[in-house]
């Protein structure tokens, strides 16, 4: 998937003679709105990153949005077999007191912007996770779709709209209009985006044509979940 650049978004909806005086300030909140609503994969990126642990506790990436997964930093010691140790998420009631309880499995916990490890107290963690793409000014940056790009500026046209009409500066017929619009608008982005490609399928299709449960990939990453099973007959 490309991206482009939020500013094409405010060039065409101020092309509307209603919305030539929204500030772009207010087009960025709504996008950012806009894009986790509707929470497609497409409008998030995936990355890593290495995050140094200190009592406890790291400092997650301001470009944060949500955790795929969390393993130690890969190195020869923490090798297990080709691949670093994983971390769960805990279901430790106590998981934030000072008092660890000793025990064996990695397990993490997310609040605010930190991430809180246990039994690591000090060391190196490295993280999957999605982030929303920004470009080089900060700027969020869209998915160059059409169906998306569409679907952003009538959400951004009825946010605008529903306080202009608030205001009793529109009809309640252009205002359902702009509803009903947007409607449409985001059901085709949303069946558009969540799409999969040949290549996709064919990894969805060997995760279900399985005869024998993979139920080690969450430890190696999930690296083998896409391929195909062989069964050795004798």
């Amino acid at each position: 998937m490309n991206y482009t650049n939020i500013k094409l978004i405010m060039d065409k909806i101020t092309r509307h003679p209603l919305m030539q005086d929204i500030p772009f300030e207010t087009v960025i909140d709504y996008a950012v709105d806009f894009i986790r609503l509707v929470g497609t994969p497409p409008s998030f990126v995936d990355k890593t990153a290495i995050i140094d642990i200190h009592n406890y506790r790291g400092e997650l990436p301001c470009d944060f949005y949500e955790m795929i997964q969390v393993r130690l930093a890969y190195d020869e010691k923490h090798r297990v077999e080709n691949h670093a140790p994983t971390f769960r998420y805990t279901t430790d009631s106590f998981h934030m007191s000072p008092n660890k309880p000793h025990v064996s499995d990695l397990t993490y916990k997310l609040q605010g912007n930190c991430i809180f490890t246990a039994p690591l107290e000090e060391g190196q963690i490295e993280i999957a996770y999605k982030a929303m793409p920004i470009d080089d000014e900060g700027y969020p940056m869209i998915p160059d779709n059409s169906a998306f790009s569409r679907a952003l500026e009538m959400y951004i046209k009825k946010q605008w709209f529903t306080i202009q009409y608030d205001m009793g500066k529109i009809s309640q017929a252009v205002m359902a209009k702009t509803d009903q619009d947007y409607a449409w608008a985001v059901g085709q982005a949303q069946t558009d985006l969540i799409r999969p490609t040949i290549d996709q399928m064919e990894s969805i299709s060997n995760m279900w044509n399985t005869l024998v449960p993979r139920a080690q990939e969450h430890r190696k990453g999930f690296v083998h979940e896409g391929s195909r099973e062989h069964i050795k007959i004798h």
